[in-house]
């Protein structure tokens, strides 16, 4: 079989696939009502309420990427359910010390936080934090239990509940400005959490005293808090960053344009990635173990780039004209902010998916480097724009220095399968020239106000995706 045609098989034909099928169906119905309610939340809440909850996402992130010092991962690996028992007893302790040490925190420097962010307001609010800090870090605990007892229905239906439950509080409590955000927010994970634990306590490995497993399994699995907890860090750190730096620097409402872009930005790319990324990384181990993974990641990558591509020239053709409409007038600065951070959507896109690899090979020290320079190289492009006082300035330097943290990272993935450094690069050249070509087209031509042009670039779009669909289908 095709390395391609092997990473082409989405369509549910075991219970591996099956099962991700059921989780990506989830997340779309969660991002779908999350993309419905989106017009109806930017006409009920201003620019610098939305940047208030970036702020406050990022916060809250921040702290509950350590809390659990990430043992939550190891819960499906104990074959005695008694040590996964124990790994949770273990991980509730982490996450509420956590979130008692974010309290004192931000009981002394809460204030001072507030205002270096430029979103005074928040200051009054922050006592919700730690509360998401316990909310975040249990559902993460809780969703590795139903991973555990192959739960997969419950994890997405966990999903879209927790978004309805968001949207409906979000909408209800407009009237109370940004607060309305963070509590539906707040209270958004918390179902979670009270959905997913109904999985977990009552059952019989509890009755069988697992707390006195909890220093065994501490030293068992101590890897996870010494690699994965900075690891995810520096990765969470090189998302969240940006919108505090925003704040910091222009203001609320800036984030909050920032975060609107994002967050539309991301959730299609995080569907799409996550399944393309589960199918890859089913595979990967045997075929690194038998020298074929440099042939798969290679096609994986020219395949990823052709899915990314339409969405992206969209994105740079028409993203004011298109967040203008949909969001009102209001949000326009959104759109261009959406037209530049389609770059990291395409480099991201052609990335995430496949950064298994160092895991593979057991290079995860390398991982946590690619992480590293990704966020250097985020600080950095924001530092230029802030040095010169241009939001829109930081977000195109971000962008750009987005693409080159990213084609470093995957010319040092592609080096660890043996594959040369300017095989990436190759595969994003004609990708690149189409999408200079668009750009300059579109200046010229002022294409983004154009409906006729719109309808014409997704109606090309459309057949060009089933043309795609048909060169990728197995023979």
């Amino acid at each position: 079989m095709k390395a391609s045609s092997r990473l082409k098989q989405l369509i549910p034909n075991n219970r591996f696939a099956r099962s991700v099928s059921v989780l990506v169906g989830g997340t779309a119905g969660a991002q779908l009502l999350a993309v419905l309610s989106a017009p109806i939340l930017t006409r009920l809440y201003s620019p610098e309420s939305f940047g208030m909850l970036a702020v406050f996402v990022s916060i809250v992130s921040l702290f509950s990427v350590v809390a659990g010092l990430k043992y939550e991962l190891a819960i499906p690996l104990p074959e005695d359910e008694r040590d996964a028992a124990a790994l949770t007893i273990l991980s509730l302790i982490l996450i509420f010390a956590v979130a008692v040490i974010s309290a004192l925190c931000l009981y002394w420097w809460g204030d001072t936080l507030a205002e270096a962010m430029e979103t005074p307001d928040l200051a009054g609010y922050l006592w919700l934090v730690p509360i998401a800090i316990v909310f975040t870090g249990m559902y993460k605990l809780f969703t590795y239990w139903a991973v555990r007892l192959k739960e997969f229905p419950i994890i997405a239906k966990t999903k879209i509940r927790q978004q309805v439950v968001t949207i409906a509080a979000q909408v209800s409590m407009f009237n109370m400005g940004g607060l309305g955000l963070l509590v539906g927010n707040v209270v958004g994970t918390g179902m979670g959490v009270l959905t997913l634990s109904t999985k977990v306590f009552g059952r019989k490995s509890w009755d069988r005293q697992p707390v006195r497993r909890v220093g065994y399994v501490s030293k068992r699995y101590r890897k996870f808090p010494i690699f994965s907890t900075w690891g995810g860090f520096l990765n969470t750190a090189g998302a969240q960053l940006p919108p505090l730096l925003f704040a910091s620097t222009f203001g609320a409402g800036y984030a909050g344009f920032y975060a609107l872009a994002h967050r539309l930005i991301a959730m299609p790319m995080g569907l799409v990635g996550q399944a393309v990324g589960q199918v890859f990384l089913s595979d990967a181990p045997a075929q690194y173990r038998s020298g074929e993974l440099h042939s798969t990641l290679n096609q994986a990558h020219k395949i990823l780039i052709k899915c990314i591509l339409p969405p992206t020239a969209i994105l740079i053709l028409f993203g004011p004209s298109l967040f203008s409409v949909i969001f009102g007038e209001e949000w326009k600065v959104s759109g261009e902010v959406a037209s530049w951070l389609s770059l990291w959507m395409l480099m991201t896109f052609t990335t995430s998916p496949l950064s298994s690899v160092f895991m593979v090979a057991e290079k995860q020290h390398l991982g946590m480097l690619m992480q590293a320079v990704l966020l250097v190289a985020r600080v950095f492009g924001i530092g230029i724009g802030v040095i010169y006082d241009d939001f829109i300035l930081a977000v195109v330097w971000f962008s750009i220095f987005n693409v080159l943290g990213y084609i470093i990272y995957q010319i040092v993935s592609f080096k660890v399968v043996g594959i040369s450094w300017y095989v990436p690069l190759k595969n994003y050249v004609p990708a690149f020239i189409l999408l200079f070509i668009l750009n300059g087209l579109g200046q010229i031509f002022d294409i983004g106000a154009s409906k006729v042009m719109f309808v014409a670039v997704v109606l090309f779009s459309a057949v060009y995706y089933i043309a795609l669909t048909k060169e990728l289908r197995p023979s």
